[in-house]
């Protein structure tokens, strides 16, 4: 009996590394510019707003190994193995990096002086910049035509661009 998972085997290619990384990238930023979007002009201090940025993605990343490691011991036939949890460590820990480089970008944005609207704004279309980047990453490692990766890289821009627009429209 062959067991069918949800979740993929260890990538062996460096092309599926890559992708696998920006995957995770792209699912951070989103959920960090969504964190943005919902502060708005409400800042709680540029302090506590890094640190709720940053923690957030410390709690994505923490979030995708757990689901990972845990989708590996339900697929597989044993418990999964230290190499494994490392390599779904490893994979996963690029989910974090969004919203901790969001958390850079509004503490050096506070120290300048930057007015709190702007700040917001300026990380939000950082946010998108890195979603098209992290996307014509993923689609790199992919054997996807060109035109189907230009689509994907294309619909995430949309996808950060409705963000930017929907903190707009709230605030």
């Amino acid at each position: 009996m062959t067991v069918v998972g949800r979740t993929a085997p260890p990538p062996t290619e460096p092309g599926e590394r890559l992708a696998g990384r920006a995957r995770s990238a792209v699912y951070g930023t989103i959920i960090a510019m969504s964190v943005l979007a919902y502060l708005g002009d409400h800042e709680p201090g540029p302090w506590v707003t890094a640190v709720t940025v940053g923690g957030t993605g410390i709690v994505i990343f923490l979030a995708e190994a757990y689901a990972e490691v845990v989708g590996r011991a339900f697929t597989g036939v044993a418990a999964p193995s230290g190499r494994e949890v490392r390599d779904a460590l490893a994979q996963s820990c690029w989910a974090a990096v969004p919203g901790l480089a969001a958390g850079v970008v509004l503490l050096v944005t506070a120290l300048l002086r930057v007015p709190l609207a702007t700040r917001i704004d300026i990380t939000l279309w950082t946010g998108v910049l890195a979603l098209a980047l992290c996307s014509a990453l993923a689609g790199r490692g992919t054997r996807r035509r060109p035109a189907v990766r230009v689509a994907w890289t294309l619909a995430s821009i949309v996808v950060g661009s409705a963000i930017v627009l929907l903190k707009a429209a709230l605030h």
